[in-house]
Formats: C-alpha cells, structure tokens, sequence
C-alpha cells in the first residue's frame, strides 16, 4: 500500500511565509531591544567622573579626565606626560591636573614659583609644587584646580611655566592642559 504525500497549497505556502515573517521580525525587535537595552545602561562620559572631595567653594572634585602625552625637560628635570588633553569636562565640578617633575641630573636643582599662561579660556587656580629642592633621582608634583561654571563654558588652554634653576643657570620648564568645559 502506498501513501501519498500531501503536497503544500499555495496557502500553505503564503501561511508558512507569514509565520517565518513574523518570527524574523520578532527576533529583530527583541535583538533591537537588547542592543538599546545595552547601550541606555553603559555608563556614559559622565558617569565615569566621580567625586573624590568637595573643593573650598563647594563643588565636587573628580578625577581628571583625558589622558596625557608627550615629554618636556629643562635643565635635568623632566616630565612625561607634560600636556593634558582633558577632552570635554562638565561645569561646575572641579578638576586638578598634575605632573610629576623628575630631575634626571646628577646635582641638585630649585624649582622657582610656577606661574599659568592662559592662551583661551581663563581661570586657573593657585598652582602648588610638593617642594621647590629635588636632589638627583627626585620628583615632586605640580598641579592646580580648574572649576569652571556656566558663563566660563568652551575651550580652555593653558601652559604652566616652572623655573628651574641648576649649577648650568636657569631654564624654564613648560606643561600644558587643555579641556573643553561643558
């Protein structure tokens, strides 16, 4: 005996096509969901910058953002890292770049009084070195804090000059930072 095989109408067909259609775009509006899910809950830019202290006037202080690049020496001291790009950095927070002078030589050297140049933006607060006498092989620290609030918004560039003084004279050492607040 023999059985026959029904074969699939033309609305057999169209119905099979329908239910892969809509199974097919479920899958897409479900992986569609997920993705946007994903992507709401990453953190963004500023989410990443948390307070670390509140500053003397009362604004939260984070981490610096950006990254650094780039050497600079004057006499034996020498920094790596010496200019700060921030990259966008929100209002009314505070932001304290630093940089680490090594002196390199092989005698002592006086860091004098660093002093900002402001090239755009303005602002910078009073600048600070851990100590002004590093003998060969130390470092000390240089940073300053950058709050800006609405009003003080866009671009801001600025150099930092720290003379240094050895037994060959005085040279002067230069950082930069640069940020865009927002």
């Amino acid at each position: 005996m023999t059985q026959k095989i029904a074969r699939p109408t033309s609305a057999d067909a169209a119905a099979e096509h329908r239910r892969l259609v809509i199974w097919t775009s479920t899958m897409i509006a479900i992986a569609i969901t997920l993705v946007v899910g994903i992507v709401l809950a990453a953190p963004s830019d500023g989410d990443t910058l948390e307070a670390t202290q509140l500053n003397d006037m009362g604004m939260p202080v984070i981490d610096t953002p950006g990254w650094t690049h780039g050497t600079t020496a004057a006499g034996p001291v020498e920094v790596v890292g010496s200019s700060w790009d921030m990259g966008q950095v929100p209002l009314n927070v505070a932001v304290r770049p630093a940089w680490e002078l090594r002196n390199t030589g092989d005698q002592p050297v006086t860091l004098g009084q660093p002093h900002p140049e402001v090239r755009e933006g303005c602002c910078p607060g009073p600048l600070t070195l851990d100590t002004t006498a590093l003998a060969p092989g130390e470092t000390t620290t240089l940073t300053f804090e950058l709050s800006m609030h609405p009003g003080m918004d866009g671009p801001h560039d600025l150099a930092v000059h720290v003379p240094i003084t050895s037994a060959d004279g005085t040279e002067q050492l230069t950082v930069d930072v640069v940020g865009d607040f927002r």
